[in-house]
């Protein structure tokens, strides 16, 4: 009765204002392939960073329930209440033992049964797992699927010692290992990184098959080695036509992806569930008390054999992935905690076998009082990190997800005729909300999911074909899609901002366009060269500037930069506004284009542009000023010396002068 009472608990917390929320980015992703016809979605799918199988499983459910919001993360929440009841029950048959080796003292009632409501009742409450059952996407999908595999393989272990220890060879314990192995191969399906549950199964084999029989330990292994390239084999039709997608080269700079970096964002994940929320001070602690009253409740038991079993499926998977992503892709953006989402009903299940301390001990009143008393414990060292997070996430809406919806509505009540609206690539969260009849006013920069924008040719393009009076933006990660800003500095010399107003990460400037037809900026060639011959050197080709700006209004710099060899250092550019004595009134002070794409990764004859919009400080008194650029090294400070041909400039160049009028 409790344990149906927290499954109906945990469902009601998971579909509590599941469509209250506005779909963002990946979401929009996830309902744009599950409505493609399957042959298409799964093509589609070949390219990405995740297979087809919940794409494929959202398609047939949209067919029946419809494609509202509730409609959409149904699935994630129906998963996810299954991942609530697999893990109770994942608890419940991890502590009851391996049955071929009986522990010196059995479990009582209250250990089958108060540790895996413990674990139940973490896991529902868990933010992390909220969170990601109320998106659109495969994690609780993979979380159910793989707390299910890891069951199976844990019923296949003590089935298979129960057998062994009775001299028979019973078809069940094979179903089991194969029921294991199918669930897997169908998580895997849903998203690549439930492959590194395999070698966390095989720890887990390996620890649950050390006994003194070495042919019993051979056959462990050889029936768990046959499934698990059952698994990999399962895999080949998909590989065969799948390319490389997960890890493709989006051209940006990422730091180096370190074992122990990965390990502290999945366990800040873990703890504060991804949310924008501070964790309480000690939040480590928090949950390494508890992880430590689980190993106590364990360990007085005697269970030491299943503690590392599930310590080898927490360990082992997160080690697993870190490895494998050190190694392989040590500067790709190819790990986020919610990859490994599985792990957390593993973790639950630890917290909750603090329910299990004392119960083998001989005095009555210990076995009835340790483990609820330890239970609680775990219970109030969770529920201060998780509680206060989770009721935030339900109530506030600055930690919810990106307003799509009130985005487009936004742009939508504002749009006038003849009014052209550009997102940055195809965000199909906007494509989702966006009203049927406006949809000839709605165009993507560049067109497709992975694309980045490398010049300014669709750009005029589609400027010059709308012949648009105003264009409004609405960018989503543009300084990863539009690193070098073509859109907006396209627009800056032939038009002007009229204002601005964002959604979170959403930004939606809108600029009338005063010029057509509109056309490249009118950049006046540069020719100088920063630092020293025979070192690194780079050349600013051409720039562009606002010959007048209004205090208080922006002022806009466009350099144009291309290096002849590959560079070793990440310089700074500045970018001074300055008087007379050429002190700066103000300035911009960066990196050129963005952190993403720093000079290191520059390739050598590609000219590249950095677009540069600065704010006149309100009280900056009318006048001409200079505008002035240098190179630095950021670690230094050390400023490089310009050059046009073999005549030094100093460490600063002029570009050009600007006219500052009050309004």
């Amino acid at each position: 009765m409790l344990a149906a009472g927290l499954l109906l608990g945990a469902w009601l917390l998971r579909v509590y204002g599941l469509g209250k929320q506005s779909l963002w980015f990946d979401e929009g992703w996830s309902w744009h392939l599950a409505r493609m016809p399957l042959v298409e979605m799964a093509l589609t799918t070949a390219g990405d960073r995740s297979p087809p199988l919940y794409y494929a499983l959202l398609h047939a459910w949209i067919g029946l329930a419809g494609q509202s919001e509730f409609a959409l993360r149904f699935i994630s929440a129906a998963a996810d209440t299954a991942a609530v009841a697999l893990g109770m029950t994942f608890t419940h048959a991890l502590l009851r033992g391996l049955e071929g080796a009986p522990p010196p003292m059995r479990s009582s009632a209250m250990l089958r049964s108060l540790a895996p409501l413990i674990a139940g009742a973490l896991y529902a409450v868990c933010p992390f797992a909220v969170w990601y059952a109320q998106e659109t996407r495969m994690y609780a999908l993979i979380a159910a699927l793989c707390t299910a595999s890891s069951y199976w393989l844990w019923r296949w272990l003590r089935r298979a010692t129960q057998d062994a220890s009775r001299k028979t060879r019973e078809a069940p314990n094979r179903r089991y290992l194969i029921a294991s192995a199918a669930l897997l191969a169908l998580a895997i399906y849903s998203h690549y990184y439930a492959i590194f549950l395999l070698p966390a199964h095989f720890l887990a084999v390996l620890i649950a098959s050390q006994r003194d029989k070495p042919a019993l330990f051979s056959t462990f292994n050889l029936q768990f080695l046959i499934a698990a390239t059952g698994v990999i084999a399962s895999l080949v039709p998909w590989l065969l036509i799948a390319s490389v997608g997960f890890a493709y080269d989006d051209g940006f700079s990422f730091p180096l992806n370190t074992i122990s970096g990965r390990l502290l964002e999945w366990m800040r994940s873990f703890a504060g569930g991804g949310l924008s929320w501070p964790l309480p001070n000690g939040w480590a602690w928090l949950l390494a008390g508890a992880g430590a009253l689980g190993i106590a409740g364990m360990a007085s038991q005697h269970r030491w054999r299943e503690l590392a079993v599930l310590l080898a499926l927490i360990v082992g998977s997160l080690l697993a992935a870190t490895v494998a992503v050190r190694v392989v892709y040590p500067y790709r953006s190819v790990f986020h905690p919610r990859y490994l989402i599985y792990v957390a009903p593993m973790a639950c299940a630890l917290f909750g076998a603090s329910g299990a301390l004392g119960t083998g001990h001989s005095s009555p009143v210990v076995r009835r009082i340790a483990p609820i008393a330890s239970g609680v414990t775990a219970l109030l060292l969770i529920g201060a990190t998780w509680l206060p997070a989770l009721r935030a996430y339900l109530s506030d809406p600055a930690l919810q997800r990106e307003d799509t919806r009130g985005a487009v509505q936004h742009v939508v009540e504002a749009l006038e005729p003849g009014d052209l609206v550009i997102m940055s690539r195809d965000n199909f969260a906007v494509t989702y909300y966006w009203p049927r009849e406006q949809a000839g006013s709605l165009i993507a920069l560049p067109e497709g999911l992975h694309g980045v924008l490398s010049s300014d040719e669709a750009v005029l393009e589609a400027l010059n074909t709308r012949q648009p009076q105003r264009a409004r933006l609405m960018l989503w990660q543009d300084d990863v899609v539009d690193p070098q800003r073509f859109v907006e500095s396209t627009l800056w010399p032939n038009g002007y901002e009229i204002g601005e107003y964002n959604f979170a990460q959403i930004r939606l400037p809108l600029y009338r366009v005063t010029r057509q037809p509109v056309a490249r900026p009118d950049f006046r060639d540069v020719g100088v060269v920063f630092g020293e011959p025979g070192g690194e050197r780079i050349t600013l080709r051409r720039s562009w500037q606002r010959a007048r700006a209004q205090a208080g209004d922006w002022f806009y710099v466009i350099l144009e930069w291309v290096t002849q060899q590959p560079m070793h250092t990440d310089y700074k550019v500045f970018v001074h506004v300055a008087g007379a004595d050429d002190r700066p009134v103000f300035q911009s002070d960066r990196q050129p284009l963005n952190a993403l794409l720093p000079m290191t990764r520059w390739q050598p004859g590609e000219p590249l542009r950095d677009a540069r919009a600065m704010v006149a400080p309100a009280d900056l008194l009318p006048g001409v000023y200079r505008v002035l650029v240098g190179v630095y090294d950021p670690a230094t400070g050390r400023r490089l010396t310009a050059y046009r041909g073999d005549h030094a400039l100093g460490e600063a160049v002029l570009l050009g002068e600007v006219e500052v009028t009050t309004p």
